[in-house]
């Protein structure tokens, strides 16, 4: 079940190199060796998630083999970045304390908040970040 799992994988990979090759006129070198990458990935994933720390991304990344395991241990350092899916986020720093949304015709705007720090999530990707911080009350200047 895995292996086909695996070969699955691997065609689909291999089927998004060929599309894109064609799109973005890819020589035949350069698509052989974004495949063979592709194929060196899958086979070391298995040992990659073994080295993540947290039990919850390893179940998640070992679920979605879409996630590329630089995004795996992003999540694991309980980082963020832009481009994210709001699984992985929520999976990296956890349920926010609250949820505010705005919806348009066209997209779902949520800001999710984490005490001084705010996520923007449009359409279920992570799309803008903001941290907040204590201005000083007042500037005391001391000439002596």
């Amino acid at each position: 079940m895995k292996s086909m799992k695996s070969v699955t994988v691997g065609l689909v990979v291999l089927l998004g190199f060929v599309l894109l090759s064609s799109m973005y006129q890819i020589s035949e070198a350069e698509m052989g060796a974004k495949a063979q990458q592709a194929s060196v990935a899958l086979q070391t994933r298995p040992n990659d998630l073994m080295l993540l720390k947290r039990d919850a991304v390893r179940v998640a990344c070992t679920k979605h083999i879409d996630w590329d395991m630089e995004s795996c241990r992003t999540i694991d350092q309980q980082r963020v970045s832009i481009g994210m899916t709001a699984e992985q986020a929520q999976l990296s720093w956890g349920k926010p304390k609250a949820v505010n949304t705005t919806m348009t015709p066209d997209v779902a705007h949520e800001q999710w908040v984490y005490g001084g720090e705010y996520l923007y999530v449009d359409n279920g990707i992570l799309r803008s970040m903001q941290t907040s911080r204590m201005a000083p009350l007042f500037n005391i200047n001391l000439h002596l």
